[in-house]
C-alpha cells in the first residue's frame, strides 16, 4: 500500500480507536498486516516526536505563563499528575499482580505527565505497572533531574514528594489545607486559585485520552509498543491549540 494509506491505517487504530478486524476488512488485508503497520508507525513517530525537546527553560515558562499563574504561583515550572490506562488482563499470575491497580480495581499501566502553566506537555514518563505508587514513579521517571533550585512544582495533595523535590532544591505547591482553623481571606483565595489552576493538567490528560485507542483496554499484542503510542499521543496533544484560561 502507499505510505499515506499505511498512516491512515495507524490513525484509524490510534486516533479513532477502530478494532484491528474492522480495519483489516476496510483495507482488505490481514489482521497481522494491521498490527504490523500500527507497530511500525508507532516506532517511527516515536523516533521523530521523541526527539523533540519538549522540556522548556524556566525563562520560557515564565514568559508564556498566564496572568493567573503569575499572580498566585509565579515560580511554578511544571504541574505533575499521574494517570492510568486500562490493560488487557494477562493470563500469567505474576503479570496480573504487577499490573493490578487497587485504585482502578483492574489491570492498568500508569504514567506521569508534566504540563507547563501554559498547557504544553513538557514531560512524559514511560508507562509503569499499575501497582506503582505516585512517589515511586516521580522518583524513577526522570523528571527530578530536569528541575532546578528555586522551581515550584504543582501537584495533587496526595503527591508525597516534598523530600524528593527538596533534594534538587525545588518545592511542592499544594493548597494550604487546614483542619482545626478557618482559612484567612488570603488563604481562601490562594486555595481556590491553586485548585482551579491545577485543573489544567487534567484537561491536558483529557486531550491525550481523546485518542480513542485508550477507550478500551490495551491488548497484550501491543504491550511492546504501548510506550511509543502513549508518548506520540502526549506530544501530538501539544498541536491541538491553546487552552482558554479565562474559563
Amino acid at each position: 500500500m502507499p505510505l499515506i494509506d499505511d498512516f491512515l491505517m495507524y490513525s484509524m487504530r490510534v486516533a479513532v480507536g477502530m478494532k484491528e478486524q474492522l480495519i483489516a476488512d476496510m483495507f482488505n488485508v490481514s489482521i497481522a498486516r494491521v498490527s504490523k503497520v500500527t507497530i511500525t508507525w508507532a516506532n517511527y513517530l516515536f523516533m521523530m516526536l521523541g526527539s523533540l525537546p519538549i522540556w522548556i527553560s524556566r525563562e520560557k515558562v515564565k514568559s508564556t505563563m498566564p496572568l493567573k499563574f503569575q499572580r498566585y504561583c509565579p515560580n511554578v515550572r511544571v504541574i505533575l499528575d499521574c494517570t492510568q490506562i486500562a490493560l488487557e488482563t494477562a493470563s500469567f499470575l505474576t503479570l496480573q499482580s504487577e499490573t493490578f491497580s487497587s485504585y482502578k480495581n483492574r489491570a492498568t499501566l500508569k504514567g506521569l505527565i508534566g504540563v507547563a502553566p501554559n498547557g504544553l506537555v513538557t514531560f512524559v514518563s514511560p508507562l509503569y505497572t499499575g501497582c506503582i505508587s505516585d512517589k515511586e514513579i516521580n522518583r524513577i521517571s526522570g523528571v527530578l533531574p530536569l528541575l532546578e533550585p528555586g522551581d515550584d512544582v504543582m501537584a495533587d495533595k496526595w503527591f508525597l514528594i516534598q523530600d524528593l523535590l527538596a533534594d534538587v532544591g525545588a518545592k511542592l505547591i499544594i493548597p494550604p489545607f487546614k483542619h482545626s482553623a478557618q482559612f484567612s481571606k488570603e488563604e481562601t483565595e490562594q486555595t481556590q486559585a491553586i485548585g482551579r489552576l491545577r485543573i489544567i493538567v487534567e484537561r491536558v490528560i483529557g486531550r491525550v485520552k481523546s485518542f480513542h485507542i485508550w477507550d478500551s483496554p490495551v491488548p497484550l499484542t501491543l504491550i511492546g509498543s504501548v510506550n511509543q503510542i502513549w508518548l506520540n499521543c502526549c506530544v501530538l496533544s501539544n498541536y491541538q491549540g491553546p487552552f482558554c484560561f479565562e474559563e
